[in-house]
């Protein structure tokens, strides 16, 4: 609805404050679509709770209140700074609390980045697609490192902020540097190919390499999301540290790196470890070495004084006679227990072989007398068996019977049916076949088969049907011819 067709409000109504504000809020929104607009960022406060962005666009004339929400700042996109100027596109919102008109930023590009700033964020899912920047292609850094490969502007104040925290740090490092420009076109296959060449260089024998450059603008830092350089970082044959710009910038080569360090400084000090710290530590694990083998020393010596003092170190040859007789008594303790469980056991054999002998002349004599009666016995046995098995085919007989009849009434049944399934099939074939000879089936008005004329009444009405089709019909008169 347009302004001039819009209701005006009732002038005599009381409004509440906060109905009129979100009728208000609610006309406006309807009037001013989301436009696109431009100005300078000023003030900008980022609410650490929820992470959304509070600021003032401002140009030479006039300035509006904005809010920026969490969740409309593109992964990935650079962080808005104070005095950068920004194309935004905004909706035209009153904010009812504090009773003022404010911008609701819904997308937020630098001036003239716009097309940059697609270009990277296609770049970016297109490479994490092909897992370019999966942490599992990480590999972790030496520990202790000799010699490191710098690549960046010999000129910037990012190289003499790395060899100040090495010389500090780690002195007797070795630092090679190869300059190459990192702002520009030219920039990122520039760097491409002097990541390329510091990693093969001859004889240097890297640990690793550092990429890096100082602060700048989205612009600035572009040169950092080449795809061959990219390309370059994940197939080069060392650890790679990307060290580009400030804590809030993350160029795609933070993302392709081994390691992202927040700043230059904050890579040469996460590269080399802290020679006071190792030297400390060092010392005290010295000092634990050296206690540890004063104790095992003390301890081995008291072992060796006791060896030292022990019977049979002490008189050996005493020691050795008396365990010499002691085997010599036990020998004739075992000798004599031998022998005399050797004629226990021969006296014990000589009682179980007369004991066998007589339970065998036993065994024969009754064994004789068993077997008088077998005969006997086995002809009662034949018979028992006989009559059992005699009565249990009268009892299956009588448990068959039934059975049989029962089925036979089944069959008969069955067969029942079946004819009375081929009289049908033969009275339908016969249908068919009187229609195709050109004779008609006829039907009453309810549907039932009409076989007899008298079954029929004049003026009835009925349905004929031929081979290819039905016809309705009305009976005049009935004739009955003689058998």
């Amino acid at each position: 609805m347009s302004p001039t067709q819009r209701s005006r409000p009732d002038p005599d109504r009381v409004w509440p404050l906060h109905e009129l504000a979100r009728e208000f809020s609610a006309r406006l929104e309807e009037d001013w679509p989301p436009l696109w607009v431009q100005g300078e960022i000023s003030g900008l406060k980022l609410h650490a709770a929820s992470g959304h962005r509070y600021f003032t666009l401002k140009d030479e004339r006039s300035q509006f209140p904005a809010v920026l929400w969490r969740s409309r700042l593109a992964p990935g996109a650079p962080e808005p700074r104070d005095g950068q100027r920004v194309e935004a596109l905004v909706q035209l919102v009153f904010y009812g609390p504090q009773g003022r008109l404010q911008l609701d930023v819904q997308r937020l590009r630098g001036t003239g980045q716009g097309e940059l700033l697609q270009a990277f964020l296609e770049l970016k899912e297109r490479l994490a697609r092909e897992g370019l920047f999966d942490p599992a292609r990480k590999r972790p850094l030496p520990a202790y490192p000799r010699h490191i490969g710098l690549l960046t502007s010999e000129s910037g104040a990012a190289l003499q902020d790395m060899l100040k925290v090495f010389r500090r740090r780690w002195p007797g490092l070795r630092c090679s540097l190869l300059p190459v420009p990192v702002q520009g076109p030219q920039a990122g296959p520039a760097l491409a190919r002097g990541l390329q060449r510091l990693a093969a260089w001859p004889g240097l024998e890297l640990d690793l390499i550092i990429l890096g450059r100082g602060g700048g603008s989205f612009e600035d830092l572009y040169c950092f999301n080449d795809e061959a350089l990219l390309r370059a970082i994940a197939t080069c044959p060392l650890p790679v540290v990307s060290a580009v710009g400030h804590e809030i910038d993350t160029p795609l080569s933070d993302l392709a790196a081994d390691l992202r360090a927040p700043t230059p400084t904050a890579a040469a000090e996460l590269c080399v470890p802290d020679l006071i710290q190792v030297l400390e530590r060092v010392e005290r694990d010295g000092r634990r070495l050296t206690q540890s083998l004063r104790l095992r020393l003390e301890r081995e010596n008291r072992r060796l004084r006791a060896a030292r003092t022990h019977r049979a170190l002490a008189e050996p040859l005493r020691r050795f006679h008396e365990t010499r007789q002691a085997l010599d008594e036990q020998g004739q303790s075992l000798r004599a227990a031998l022998s005399g469980r050797l004629g226990r056991s021969e006296e014990g054999l000589r009682a179980a072989q007369r004991r066998l002998r007589g339970a065998l002349e036993r065994g024969q004599s009754g064994a004789a007398t068993r077997l008088q009666g077998w005969p006997r016995r086995l002809a009662t046995l034949a018979a028992r068996l006989g009559r059992e098995a005699r009565e249990r085919e009268e009892r299956q007989a009588a448990r068959l019977d039934p059975l049989l009849r029962r089925r036979l009434e089944d069959l008969s049944r069955r067969l029942a049916e079946a004819g009375r399934g081929l009289e049908r099939l033969e009275a339908g074939r016969l249908a068919a076949l009187a229609l195709r000879l050109g004779f008609a089936r006829v039907r009453d008005e309810d549907g039932r088969p009409v076989e007899r004329a008298g079954a029929l009444q004049p003026g009835q009405r009925i349905e004929l049907g031929f081979q290819d089709g039905r016809a309705r019909a009305r009976v005049d008169e009935i004739s009955k011819e003689d058998a």
